[in-house]
């Protein structure tokens, strides 16, 4: 019974029992439709509309299917948007935002976990009440910091950098920290006994350890910088700096017709979709990451 419990919140038992049963055809039939009317059937509507001419778009009754289907519409679009240098200058966006995450993310969590200054208690409140502000709070005081640095008095706005310090975020770092505690504190006095220092510790002991979490943080990291659109579109005004997101976008003012910005959209969502498809495995495992451990 004990090996049944575990398993799940019900049992097999209860399963068996009919008024369960009806519930679980009730969960199953509302997870079908989330998955499939809310969350599939728009991106698909997308791809098949960007295939449609403006005239099949606009057409009564809707038309699902476009009659025709021109593959040749994605090269034209690719290269009238030239989405080459809108991809290099999203992943280098990205790719910044998950580097910044994972290193200060993960010094912050270990330091937390594992040297444990004085405040940490203290520390871990901030944080936990900095995740209940609301990010509308923070828009001004940020885009002002980012204006004029306090340390410096330099203007960071048409650069990277403010998107890349502010991928750092205290989930991950209680995220981080949460994973080092369940790290063995005889490693690191074993460590501290062989002559290692603080960050001999961290990159000989605990980085190799924590494989895991900082590759599911640095994943999650970069696919949402791949679809970030407010803050680059505030931040950002140099046209060679411009991501995916913002230029779509941009697509409604210029002269592009309704389907080359249903294609547009198509480009925005291939990353994405790679990613997944190269890390679903770590992705869908990453829901463990973190966790308490009995």
């Amino acid at each position: 019974m004990r090996k049944q419990m575990d398993k799940g919140i019900l049992t097999d038992i209860d399963v068996k029992q009919t008024k369960y049963k009806v519930w679980y055809v009730i969960i199953i039939v509302c997870l079908i439709f989330i998955g499939v009317f809310i969350c599939l059937f728009p991106v698909i509507w997308v791809c098949l509309s960007g295939f449609k001419t403006v005239e099949e778009m606009y057409s009564i009754p809707v038309k699902i299917f476009p009659d025709h289907i021109n593959i040749s519409k994605l090269l034209t679009v690719w290269t009238e948007m030239r989405f080459y240098k809108y991809y290099l200058s999203t992943f280098i966006m990205a790719g910044g935002m998950a580097l910044f995450d994972m290193v200060i993310s993960g010094f912050a969590g270990y330091s937390l976990s594992k040297i444990r200054p004085i405040g940490t208690k203290l520390i871990l409140v901030v944080l936990f009440w900095v995740m209940l502000l609301p990010g509308t709070v923070r828009t001004v005081p940020v885009y002002m910091t980012f204006k004029n640095f306090p340390v410096g008095n330099f203007n960071m706005l048409n650069t990277y950098w403010p998107l890349w310090l502010m991928a750092v975020n205290a989930f991950d770092i209680i995220l981080f920290k949460n994973f080092f505690d369940g790290i063995s504190n005889a490693l690191v006095e074993a460590g501290r006994i062989d002559g290692a220092d603080t960050l001999r510790i961290f990159f000989r002991i605990i980085l190799p350890l924590s494989i895991p979490v900082f590759t599911v943080v640095g994943i999650f990291t970069f696919n949402g910088g791949i679809g970030q659109f407010f803050w680059p579109l505030i931040l950002l005004s140099d046209k060679d700096k411009t991501v995916l997101g913002v230029q779509i976008y941009k697509m409604k003012s210029g002269n592009f017709s309704i389907d080359y910005q249903m294609l547009a959209i198509i480009f925005s969502m291939i990353p994405q979709i790679v990613v997944f498809l190269l890390f679903q495995h770590q992705i869908m495992g990453g829901i463990n990451v973190g966790g308490v451990k009995e």
